[in-house]
């Protein structure tokens, strides 16, 4: 297909026009790789930018009509059979009416999402005129940013490839076929622990995010501000979406309140360990602890320290001068084996993750998600490496990378029978801990208790607090835990990393925490609290950024 694409578009460059035809009619077979075919084509000098846009464009503009006219002629035929009950589409027809344009544009950028929703925007009769509008805006800016991003990145690698670039571009355009088609595969809903991973959980962060990022500025327009999730909680700086400090956070937290947060130290790189150790005895601790910088994200230099040896290295590992928490180490082992060795999914959980918000106005706040966190270890068979040991387990081996980096002193070792080996200390995903969804699991006593801490702290409004206990029944009736984080505006409903859900429940569940986080910051707003300027927030994302690359390594 793509080779016969290629050499047909190179026969046809003196007649643009019949190349725009040509590329038309190709998005009806494959709109992204006949996207990028037509951009490489641009990039090697063979096509014109504004005939492949054109023509691109336009295909995928007809086509995508062409599945909500397909949807309108076939839905008197479908009502009634199987699920498509009268009732169920008479509710579904007025979700649609009201949510054409959001279900378009979500569609549009998410792999697989195309076909089931023009098709069932069809069916369900949605405004045409909305939905056109909306599927040609949605189109011609995909196919300007897709189309925009392979030329350029054609001009840089098609010269070096010399004669090769066409069979390397055809197997590029082959591999992205194939992903697609992964992408869009729809795994069955299961119980937790049934999947490994999800089709979505190890996709680059930049392509997952893409639709949450339309669907900030979708928010940023309708309530006039790009940055009003920065106001979403007064009493933080950036309201706790950048550059926050971890310890002043926890400092919210007042009197009676404090029992419920793990004791904290703050020290700095470079500082006398001694002076460090002094000060853990003096707030009522000693070791083991866990060290982190006091503004980090994602698990970044996070460390569990045993003993004088491991605290010596951190400080001086760590950046001069700046701040980080020594805390004490809360809950039980954290080691508690592969998640698949337990049938409820939930093992030996001793970390969960709460969301937790509540509008200015309104009396009582609500827990959204609670995320079950496990620490995947691997167990010896006394023939293979750790290295091999990753390799070939089913989960283990998608961050094969991340794991053999951190234990890369061990990788040659053959692990003894029996023996377990820890992969990960930090609770966050990106690191290696596994996610479970434990949102169900809420109850009346944890609710309570969450919020009564949450509304201690002064202009708390959206976050999460992520906190550790020796037994999740005692948590989940709202006892005998301690919090180890408070996070704020950029706090994200981790569940959504369970390998059950699937993608569209976790661009929905994405959707409206960012729906319910712009609304607190024009709430804020209204309440006279400013968001960060922009000079200012693109200021301290840099400044975070250049910081981070100086801090230890994760455990």
């Amino acid at each position: 297909m793509t080779e016969f694409f290629s050499a047909l578009m190179a026969k046809l460059a003196g007649t643009p026009w019949l190349q725009g035809v040509v590329a038309a009619l190709a998005t009806f077979v494959l709109e992204d790789p006949t996207t990028v075919g037509a951009g490489l084509l641009v990039a090697d000098g063979r096509m014109a930018f504004l005939t492949a846009f054109v023509g691109v464009s336009a295909g995928i503009a007809l086509g995508d009509l062409g599945l909500y006219g397909g949807g309108r002629l076939l839905g008197p035929r479908l009502a009634g059979r199987g699920p498509l009950t009268p009732d169920r589409l008479e509710r579904a027809e007025g979700w649609f009416q009201n949510n054409v344009i959001q279900a378009v544009v979500f569609s549009r950028f998410v792999p697989g999402m195309r076909l089931p929703t023009y098709f069932g925007a069809g069916i369900l009769k949605a405004p045409f005129w909305r939905f056109a509008v909306a599927a040609i805006v949605a189109s011609v800016v995909w196919t300007l940013i897709l189309l925009t991003a392979t030329v350029g990145l054609g001009r840089q690698i098609l010269p070096i490839l010399g004669r090769w670039r066409w069979p390397v571009a055809a197997v590029a355009l082959l591999l992205l076929v194939l992903f697609q088609r992964r992408a869009g595969s729809r795994r069955p809903a299961a119980h937790t622990g049934s999947p490994v991973v999800s089709s979505f959980e190890f996709w680059p962060p930049w392509l997952f995010y893409i639709p949450v990022a339309l669907k900030w500025l979708q928010l940023a327009v309708r309530h006039r501000g790009l940055l009003l999730p920065t106001s979403a909680n007064p009493s933080i700086d950036g309201g706790g979406f950048i550059g926050e400090s971890k310890s002043e956070i926890l400092d919210l937290v007042p009197g009676p309140q404090r029992s419920w947060v793990a004791r904290w130290i703050t020290a700095v790189g470079g500082q006398d360990p001694g002076v460090v150790r002094t000060a853990m005895r003096e707030a009522g601790f000693d070791f083991p602890v866990v060290a982190k910088p006091d503004i980090g994200q994602r698990g970044a230099g996070v460390q569990p320290i045993h003993g004088w040896e491991d605290l010596r290295a951190y400080t001086e590992a760590f950046p001069p001068d700046v701040t980080f928490v020594v805390q004490e180490f809360a809950g039980g082992a954290s080691i508690p084996g592969r998640p698949e060795d337990h049938p409820s999914g939930f093992g030996d959980v001793q970390e969960a993750g709460v969301m937790w918000w509540r509008k200015p106005g309104e009396h009582q706040g609500l827990i959204t998600s609670i995320t079950l966190k496990l620490f995947p270890a691997l167990t010896g068979d006394g023939r293979l490496t750790l290295g091999k040991l990753i390799e070939e387990d089913q989960r283990a081996g998608h961050l094969a990378g991340v794991y053999k980096k951190r234990h890369r002193a061990d990788l040659g070792r053959v692990l003894d029978s029996g023996e377990v080996f820890p992969l990960v200390f930090a609770g966050n995903h990106c690191q290696g801990a596994v996610f479970r969804d434990g949102t169900a699991l809420v109850t009346p006593e944890l609710e309570a208790r969450i919020e009564m801490i949450a509304r201690s702290i002064p202009e708390f409004w959206f976050g999460r607090f992520d906190i550790r206990f020796n037994d999740l029944g005692q948590f989940l009736r709202g006892e005998d835990f301690k919090i180890i984080e408070i996070n704020g505006a950029s706090a994200e409903a981790t569940h959504i990393w369970d390998a059950s859900i699937t993608l569209r429940e976790a661009y929905r569940v994405l959707f409206e925490q960012f729906d319910v986080l712009f609304s607190i910051g024009a709430a804020n707003r209204r309440r006279g609290f400013t968001p960060l300027p922009l000079g200012r927030f693109l200021g301290d994302l840099w400044a975070y950024r250049k910081v981070a690359k100086g801090y230890p390594e994760t455990r």
